[in-house]
């Protein structure tokens, strides 16, 4: 097998990239969602989400904890937190307690919980 060929092998165990998934909006999800890549929610997902990074767009909804590298939510969490890096951004919902080493809230967010900063929050609630 030539270079080229293994490095598009779906089999091979050094392949270790996983292409972006996006949950479209009108989809909506209900279960436990691991993913190993980054995920872009503009739907609804009814369980726990956890992948590498998270993006909730405008329209997106997680009623479930969230547990990711990096979180950006412009949408709506109904639920824990727990990120490495988090962005709230303008216009975002988030009801539940945040877990994270970094945060930024844009003017305009509405977050009601308790935030916590960790020097490792992936690893809580694990």
């Amino acid at each position: 097998m030539s270079r080229q060929d293994r490095t598009h092998d779906p089999h091979d165990q050094h392949n270790t990239h996983h292409p972006p998934l996006t949950f479209p909006r009108g989809l909506s999800i209900e279960g436990v969602i691991s993913y190993p890549g980054s995920l872009t929610v503009g739907g609804t997902i009814e369980g726990d989400v956890s992948c590498a990074a998270l993006v909730i767009t405008e329209r997106g909804i997680v009623n479930g904890s969230v547990r990711a590298e990096t979180v950006m939510v412009l949408g709506e969490v109904n639920g824990e937190i727990y990120a490495n890096t988090l962005t709230l951004k303008a216009a975002s919902c988030v009801v539940g307690d945040i877990f994270h080493k970094q945060l930024a809230l844009e003017d305009g967010c509405f977050f009601e919980g308790r935030s916590r900063r960790h020097s490792a929050p992936l690893l809580l609630g694990a």
